[in-house]
């Protein structure tokens, strides 16, 4: 199955992990998500500058990511899009989760249907030398808005960084859960519909990359 007819199948209130490599071709799943829903519709929760090589090899392999896509900027240094929120994970974790949480809590209660995408947010982990009360608390924070339909949130995170915890905390909370198989393969981990469970999706575009 085509991973862009597999995005009809997500009901409104999901959430997605997709699990990744750092040789995935994860950014074609990136654009195929914004091209589905629209881009206007997107919101990029950017993890320490986490998109800026997904969004530079889109580029350079031809495919156009807005300039302007709208963008909560969690650490880092790039300044492209439009930044709607500026966090430092550096700073106290109560506070920086707390500032996130209401700032999408706005954006949700002013647009009818949003598409969240939070690009690589486990490299908040390492920042916090791996506090546990910090992953427990990321990982609610995850699941807090599952169930609300106004939204749907894809995660992106890469497996060979992240903690076990963390991730295996995800994989439950999550309605939804892909995995990489290859560069442009992925296999359904986890579905609520469970005769999906197992079947491989591709990557396929007409332009090739």
């Amino acid at each position: 199955m085509n991973f862009n007819d597999y995005l009809s199948k997500v009901s409104p209130g999901e959430s997605v992990l997709i699990e990744h490599t750092s040789l995935s071709m994860h950014a074609l799943a990136f654009y195929a998500i914004g091209e589905k829903y629209g881009w206007d519709r997107v919101l990029l929760v950017d993890v320490i500058d986490s998109s800026v090589p997904a969004v530079r090899w889109l580029r350079l392999s031809g495919l156009s990511v807005p300039e302007n896509m709208t963008r909560i900027k969690a650490g880092g240094v790039s300044d492209w899009g439009n930044i709607i929120l500026e966090i430092d994970p550096h700073k106290d974790p109560g506070i920086f989760l707390s500032k996130f949480s209401r700032k999408i809590r706005e954006v949700y209660s002013k647009s009818d249907f949003t598409v969240t995408v939070i690009m690589n947010p486990e490299r908040l982990v390492p920042l916090q030398n791996g506090n546990r009360n910090f992953i427990l608390m990321l990982s609610n924070m995850a699941s807090a808005f599952l169930g609300n339909p106004r939204r749907i949130t894809f995660y992106f995170v890469n497996r060979e960084m992240t903690e076990e915890i963390y991730l295996a905390l995800l994989e439950e909370a999550f309605t939804r859960v892909l995995c990489f198989t290859g560069k442009r393969n992925l296999r359904v981990l986890k579905s609520p519909e469970m005769e999906e469970e197992g079947i491989e999706l591709n990557l396929g575009f007409k332009k090739q990359v």
